[in-house]
């Protein structure tokens, strides 16, 4: 596994933890691997745990029907969680899933809190939380701007998506269909 550098520096991006506190939070963290298509969080389940991503990749969806409904990607440096069943610890109605071979480091909610309580400086994590919730810029978007603004918007935002993540997935983030998105690339072009 990747040490706890990379984790480490992204706390330290949200507050200026000592090497001590520092120290406490990674000491809680679990790692594992998921392999492309493993679940972090399924449908129903609680989520209990945030986790952050040293190397590969996450999509978080919803199913709708016969449809996925791609609500966002996650990649190295992320931190991910679904965040309403976090906070509310009701059952998820999203799925959590590699979309290529991970390696993730979570810690629970419980041991959260438990420093928190310990070490306020560690209520600086809510900051975290507020980064997993889908940008209420980006849900206005699907319907206020146009398909052609919609990628243009994504090229500028992460335009490494585009080639890491199937165009279908792309496709439904960004509230379109594959076909709407192969004219949108042919019309702007895949790297403008």
């Amino acid at each position: 596994m990747t040490s706890s550098f990379d984790i480490k520096q992204s706390l330290s991006g949200i507050y200026h933890f000592s090497n001590e506190e520092l120290h406490l939070f990674t000491s809680k963290l679990n790692y594992r691997k998921l392999k492309k298509k493993g679940i972090l969080l399924q449908e129903g389940q609680i989520c209990s745990d945030i986790s952050f991503i040293q190397s590969g990749s996450l999509r978080v969806f919803r199913n709708s029907g016969e449809a996925e409904l791609t609500m966002n990607f996650f990649t190295e440096g992320d931190w991910v969680a679904d965040p309403e069943s976090l906070l509310t610890q009701q059952p998820s109605q999203h799925v959590i899933i590699a979309t290529e071979d991970s390696e993730i480091a979570s810690i629970s909610l419980t041991d959260i809190h438990r420093l928190m309580d310990t070490h306020p400086c560690f209520r600086m994590l809510n900051a975290l939380i507020a980064g997993f919730s889908i940008s209420s810029a980006h849900l206005s978007s699907l319907y206020s701007k146009s398909p052609d603004e919609r990628y243009q918007e994504l090229l500028k935002k992460h335009p490494q998506w585009i080639n890491r993540f199937p165009q279908m997935q792309i496709a439904s983030y960004l509230g379109m269909t594959p076909e709407t998105l192969s004219r949108v690339r042919a019309r702007i072009g895949s790297f403008s």
